[in-house]
């Protein structure tokens, strides 16, 4: 499991350009306080930086709609143009606001969202 400061710790990468990627899911929780760990790093990304880090040797598998999702060791994983919405500095971290996590979360709605739906609608004063 993930801490904050293991989130930090590997944003901290050469590849990752902060203007072309954003936090989200499981991290973006952690970073906002509403969990203590997450299970791998999730960010969306923008095509150039998906380019980029393909080039260098990252693993890339196409998805149905023809973008890609990437792994970059450790733990992180790169989705091209997936889950932008209004993006904050949060740690220093370029992190999609509990706004649009919320739909997000809403919009998966699987049985492991519950918890985060729940925080981020006592978080949005939704409950």
């Amino acid at each position: 499991m993930l801490t904050k400061a293991d989130i930090l710790r590997q944003l901290d990468n050469p590849l990752l350009d902060k203007g072309r990627y954003w936090l989200t899911a499981g991290g973006a929780l952690v970073l906002y306080g509403l969990r203590e760990t997450t299970q791998d790093i999730d960010l969306g990304c923008a095509s150039s930086l998906a380019d980029e880090v393909e080039t260098a040797g990252c693993a890339a598998v196409r998805k149905p709609d023809g973008t890609r999702k990437l792994h970059l060791p450790p733990d992180i994983d790169l989705f091209e143009d997936w889950g932008r919405g209004t993006v904050r500095l949060v740690e220093g971290v370029p992190t999609v606001s509990p706004e649009d996590l919320l739909r997000l979360k809403l919009c998966l709605n699987r049985p492991k969202d519950q918890p985060d739906i729940e925080k981020l609608k006592a978080l949005l004063g939704r409950e």
